[in-house]
């Protein structure tokens, strides 16, 4: 939030500063071409001492961004509002006929400050307009004169802002809600609805970014294809609820045992597990077993499972290869007797 804050100030600066040029030189123009006496009681000294002094003020502040960027930087923005505000107003008072060309000046400064800095820049800016616009209007003979103008831009600066205030709440309302959405439905896109677990779109996507990983730091992985045993009996016998929450309770345990564990569908699941030597391997296949035997809780079904072993990149160097030797390795532990684990070396 500071660097976007500070990158704001730094572009404030320089449309501060090329808004002040261009009335300087409006006002140069005016003051020579005018016949309005009252502007001509001035002189070009006094005219100019206020633009001359923000000019100042505003090479100051661009020191200070460079010096010293995030310090007092709240007070800094609060003090340019301020400024800008009452200095415009200054500038309006002097040129009494040419101050109808700089009010919209004040509609962007409520504005425009709110969306750099937020709301409560926002206020500050809308409430410091009222009161100068105010005091503006009973002190300049020109707006004396032509007070039902001057009253008319009071109606603008009181109601415009606050619509807009009102709009861009609105909008940031609108856009968390999206945001809400957005996660709600990307959670579902990219995870299995029963079970909670990464899905086959997940696990694709992060297989090959686990390739990707050990091209450029060499860490070895491998693919943990689990298919639980006689699981179609659990549904027969019990009903597609039990099953339902037999899955449930596979996909702790095996999650327990492996991080990065996704359910391809139905009673199919897959894990990826960073290793450095074979044995680690072997231990953590034993343990996804020994997790599925337990009991389940409130039933007296015990599962079980075929587990197949591929390393990359020693059983297969590609995402296709690695999945297809994995599958293959399940499929030979389930051919030989269920309930135990091959790895691809040892099942072709």
């Amino acid at each position: 939030m500071q660097d976007e804050y500070l990158r704001h100030e730094k572009i404030q600066i320089v449309i501060r500063l090329v808004f002040i040029t261009i009335s300087m030189i409006s006002i140069y123009c005016y003051y020579f071409y005018t016949n309005d006496t009252h502007v001509k009681n001035y002189t070009l000294s006094e005219i100019f001492a206020a633009p001359l002094f923000v000019v100042f003020i505003n090479f100051i502040y661009l020191y200070m961004t460079k010096k010293f960027p995030y310090k007092l930087q709240k007070q800094r923005i609060i003090f340019s509002v301020i400024i800008d505000i009452c200095l415009t107003v200054y500038v309006m008072f002097l040129v009494d006929a040419l101050a109808a060309y700089y009010a919209g000046a004040l509609l962007w400064f409520s504005i425009g400050y709110g969306m750099r800095y937020g709301k409560k820049i926002a206020y500050l800016a809308y409430f410091t307009i009222l009161i100068a616009w105010i005091v503006l209007l009973y002190s300049s003979t020109f707006w004396l004169n032509n007070l039902e103008f001057g009253i008319g831009w009071l109606l603008t600066f009181i109601i415009l802002p606050l619509y807009y205030f009102r709009l861009v709440t609105k909008l940031h309302q609108n856009i968390k809600i999206l945001h809400l959405y957005a996660r709600k439905y990307e959670h579902k896109a990219f995870h299995d609805q029963l079970t909670g677990l990464s899905n086959r779109t997940l696990f694709n996507q992060e297989l090959r970014e686990f390739i990707q990983y050990f091209n450029l730091h060499h860490e070895k992985f491998a693919l943990f294809f689990i298919d639980l045993d006689s699981f179609k009996n659990i549904n027969d016998i019990y009903g597609h609820d039990m099953g339902d929450k037999v899955l449930v309770e596979a996909s702790k345990r095996l999650k327990s045992v492996i991080e990065h564990t996704y359910r391809l569908g139905g009673d199919e699941f897959v894990s990826i597990y960073k290793y450095r030597e074979e044995y680690e391997l072997d231990d953590r296949a034993k343990e996804l077993m020994s997790e599925l035997t337990k009991p389940c809780p409130q039933s007296n079904i015990v599962l079980a499972g075929s587990i197949g072993i591929a390393r990359y990149p020693s059983d297969a160097d590609t995402e296709f290869e690695i999945k297809k030797r994995a599958d293959l390795a399940m499929y030979n532990a389930k051919k030989s007797g269920k309930n135990r684990y091959y790895f691809y070396s040892d099942s072709h």
